[in-house]
Formats: structure tokens, C-alpha cells, sequence
């Protein structure tokens, strides 16, 4: 029964609670400043981003906790334990806040390198389920398969744990930085000015989502922008507040979770 209790409270309460308050709060933003003002609260592939939303962490945590384990292991056995306990110690003379900041940025570094990464051929058939959908709002998001979230989470936390940061500043920065990535895949409209080019805004993010591949190739941060500044990939049209489409180049339809799981595994993923 405890056992049942914890599953609960891990994997249908607490994240219900942000869930809930997440929707409270971005549903009423897109209904006060839509981006697309036509655009239903309950759109065509909400069902489908709410059920990954809770479906994927109940398979992807245990297979994380193996996975950032077993390579922080790895790491430590050629270093030494020594090696963490001095990066410990380093951080923990930083007041919290700049803990947090610090983490923020490293975490998102990770996160832009993982996500360009995923836009390369070899691995876009699994992140081609993220850009499946045609109406982007917050709940968009949650559309994500099983393997990208799984690397997703080893990718950041590892070097998170390796540089120092205790667990309940990696803890809050992925809080952080999930309820921030459901702001900027809002129905909302809303830019952010000259510090586009610093924050990511959902003006900047919907971009990203655009079907036309051009366009779409880029702007790969979560948070800071200026990563993609940096790195060449910061893209904002002028004179267009948003792109015509989303959605995937070939418009293909991934209407249900089944569609989405098994895409990757499919030829025509590969073959486009």
C-alpha cells in the first residue's frame, strides 16, 4: 500500500497539481492575448500531449535513475570520488541563488546542444514527434517520445551532477525550466523586444515549431536565447509575427499516442 501511495503522490498527484495550475494559468493567458485567436483551448492532439504528459515518466524515471547512475559511476571510477566531493564543496560556499543561475545556464547549454543534436537526420525521426503538432499551444510541450525525454533527462543532469549541484537545486531548475518550456509553446502572443535575443519568448519559440524547414532550423534554447545568438541559430523574422503552418515539413499525421511511439521505428521516418 505504501508502495501505491508513493507511485501516487510521485506520478499522478504532485505533477496533476502542476498540471492543473499550469493550465489555470496558460489557458487564460491564450484566451486574453492569443497568438491564434481561432484556436480551440482543447485542440485536435490534446489528448494525446495529456496522456505522455503522465505515461512517460512513469517509464522513462526508472530507466533515467539507471542511466545518470551508472554513468556518474562510470565517470567517478576514473576520477575518484574526490573529484565530487571537491565540486561539492565548491558550489555549496555560493549563495543558493547563484546556485540556481548557475544551473539554469549549464542546464541549458546541455539542452541546446541535445536539441540541435536531435535535429540531425540520424536522430529527427524521434524528435519529429514533438513537431507533429499543427496547433501550437502550452500543453505542446508534453508531446514527446519516450526516448528523446530520456536522453533529454541524462543529458542535462549528469554533467548537473558532475559539476556539484545538489539535488535540490536540480530538482527546482527543472521545474523551473518545464513550466518556463510551457510558457514559450503557448497560444499567446507575445515577444519580449530587444531581449528576444536574451529570453526566450513564445514569439522566438513558435518559430521553431514552423513547418517550413528553413525557418524551423533553429532557435534551439529552452531558456536563453543567447545560446542561439552565440551560436548562429537565433531566428526571428522581421515583419512576421508568426509562421503560416506547423507542424512536420511533409505534414505528415501522427494523430494518437500509438502513432506517435511507433513513428521512429517506422521506414518513412527514416526515408524523410
Amino acid at each position: 500500500m505504501q508502495a501505491l501511495a508513493d507511485f501516487v503522490h510521485a506520478f499522478l498527484l504532485w505533477p496533476g497539481l502542476i498540471l492543473l495550475a499550469c493550465a489555470a494559468a496558460f489557458v487564460t493567458i491564450e484566451r486574453l492575448w492569443p497568438a491564434r485567436p481561432r484556436q480551440r483551448a482543447w485542440r485536435q492532439g490534446s489528448t494525446a500531449d495529456l496522456l505522455l504528459s503522465f505515461a512517460n515518466p512513469i517509464v522513462v524515471t526508472p530507466l533515467t535513475s539507471l542511466a545518470i547512475t551508472g554513468l556518474v559511476n562510470l565517470f567517478l571510477a576514473r576520477t575518484g570520488y574526490a573529484y565530487l566531493d571537491a565540486a561539492r564543496d565548491r558550489l555549496d560556499a555560493w549563495p543558493f541563488a547563484a546556485q540556481l543561475l548557475a544551473a539554469l545556464l549549464l542546464a541549458d547549454l546541455c539542452a541546446y546542444w541535445k536539441h540541435r543534436l536531435f535535429h540531425a537526420r540520424w536522430l529527427w525521426p524521434i524528435h519529429a514527434v514533438h513537431h507533429s503538432a499543427e496547433e501550437i499551444d502550452w500543453l505542446t510541450n508534453e508531446r514527446d517520445h519516450p526516448l528523446q525525454l530520456l536522453a533529454t533527462h541524462v543529458l542535462i543532469v549528469v554533467p548537473l551532477v558532475l559539476a556539484g549541484f545538489g539535488a535540490e537545486v536540480i530538482a527546482l531548475q527543472a521545474t523551473l525550466r518545464r513550466v518556463y518550456s510551457l510558457f514559450t509553446h503557448a497560444n499567446v502572443r507575445c515577444s519580449y523586444g530587444a531581449l528576444d535575443r536574451v529570453f526566450v519568448s513564445p514569439a522566438v519559440h513558435r518559430w521553431h515549431h514552423a513547418r517550413d524547414a528553413g525557418a524551423a532550423g533553429g532557435n534551439f534554447a529552452v531558456f536563453f536565447s543567447f545560446y542561439d545568438v552565440l551560436f548562429g541559430t537565433y531566428r526571428l523574422p522581421a515583419g512576421a509575427p508568426q509562421p503560416d503552418a506547423f507542424g512536420l515539413p511533409d505534414q505528415a499525421a501522427l494523430p494518437d499516442v500509438w502513432a506517435m511511439l511507433r513513428y521512429p521505428f517506422q521506414r518513412r521516418a527514416w526515408a524523410r
